[in-house]
């Protein structure tokens, strides 16, 4: 029982915690935009592969090759949108001067 009583007070000792700090706002929006594509892109590459294969096997059914080439075509819309703005915003702050 021990073991037990010093796992949960481990545990509750962790959950304190403090709260997130950063030196500026564009660190916290820049690492928050690194994160939504570091773990975006798997995700999507996985995806588009996933509904490829089901695009092959979907055979002569018409209705469900659209809808799959529907999903195909957002999700890289999505991946435009995620990738694309933070290069925007990349070149706007090196030319508007920005640190």
């Amino acid at each position: 029982m021990p073991i037990i009583a010093n796992a949960i007070n481990g545990l509750f000792y962790y959950m304190q915690g403090t709260p997130i700090q950063f030196a500026s706002l564009d660190q916290l929006l820049w690492g928050l935009v690194a994160t939504l594509q570091y773990y975006s892109l798997p995700v999507m590459a996985l995806s588009i592969a996933g509904i490829g294969v089901a695009l092959v096997a979907s055979g002569d059914d018409i209705e469900r090759k659209s809808r799959l080439k529907h999903w195909i075509f957002n999700i890289l819309i999505g991946g435009l949108l995620v990738f694309g703005s933070s290069t925007i915003a990349t070149v706007l702050k090196g030319f508007l001067g920005g640190n």
